[in-house]
C-alpha cells in the first residue's frame, strides 16, 4: 500500500486521488474549495481545507517519505510553480505536476519536478495513434523509445503459431501475453508454439519504430 498526496482537486486531481485510493492506497488531499472536498472526504483517506501554497500548510500535512505528490493546480504556472519549489525544499522524492502547455512543464522540471502530465496532449497522442492503428486497443509507454501495446489480431494471424509469425525476427518485437478477449483468460509468456485464435489479443514489447512497422 502506497502513500499519496494531492493537491488541487480539479478533474484530474478528483479522478486520480479516487483512483488512487480505490487501489488501496492511502491518499491525502488538500484543497482551498470546501465544496470539492465536501464531494471527496468520504472517498479518500483524508480531505484538508487549504491554501497548499502556503508552506507551513505542506510541512504539517506531508510526510517527504511520502510515495509520491500530485500537484493540480490548473493553469497557473505560478501556484504550481510555488508548491513544486516547496516541496522540493522539503525533500519529497517523487513531486507529479499537471501541466497545460510545454513552457509550464519545462519551467516544473526546472524547479525540480520528477514527472509531468498534460491530460490534453497525451489524450490527443493516443487518440491520433489508435486512429492510425484501428486495431490498437492500448498503449503504454515505457521509455522514450520503447511502449507495451495490446492488439487486437487480424484475421490472416488467427490460426497461426507464434513460431510461424515470427514477429520477433521480422519487427525485433516480443509477445509477453495473449488474452482471450471471450473468457478472459490469459496466457503469460506463451511459448513459440501457441496458436492464435480469432478472439485473441496478444500484448506486445519493443520500440516505437518497430511498433509501427507492423502493418496489422
Amino acid at each position: 500500500m502506497g502513500q499519496y498526496v494531492v493537491i488541487g482537486l480539479g478533474n484530474f486531481g478528483f479522478n486520480t486521488a479516487v483512483s488512487l485510493m480505490k487501489r488501496g492506497n492511502e491518499v491525502l488531499v488538500i484543497d482551498s474549495n470546501a465544496k470539492r472536498i465536501e464531494q471527496i472526504k468520504e472517498l479518500v483517506t483524508e480531505a484538508i481545507i487549504a491554501d497548499a501554497k502556503e508552506k507551513s500548510i505542506l510541512q504539517e500535512f506531508i510526510q517527504p517519505d511520502v510515495d509520491a505528490v500530485i500537484v493540480n493546480l490548473g493553469d497557473t504556472i505560478e501556484s504550481s510553480s510555488l508548491v513544486t519549489l516547496y516541496l522540493k525544499e522539503m525533500g519529497v522524492q517523487h513531486i507529479i505536476v499537471k501541466v497545460v502547455e510545454e513552457i509550464h512543464g519545462a519551467i516544473m522540471k526546472k524547479l525540480g519536478a520528477n514527472e509531468i502530465i498534460n491530460p490534453e496532449k497525451d489524450s490527443a497522442t493516443r487518440l491520433a495513434e489508435r486512429l492510425t492503428a484501428p486495431n490498437l486497443i492500448e498503449h503504454i509507454p515505457l521509455a522514450p523509445e520503447y511502449s507495451i501495446v495490446e492488439i487486437v489480431i487480424p484475421d490472416k494471424f488467427s490460426g497461426k503459431s507464434l513460431k510461424e509469425l515470427q514477429l520477433r525476427n521480422k519487427y525485433n518485437l516480443e509477445v509477453i501475453a495473449i488474452k482471450d478477449v471471450l473468457s478472459q483468460k490469459f496466457k503469460l509468456i506463451p511459448s513459440s508454439d501457441y496458436k492464435l485464435e480469432p478472439d485473441n489479443v496478444i500484448i506486445v514489447v519493443g520500440k516505437k519504430e518497430n511498433l509501427t512497422k507492423l502493418k496489422l
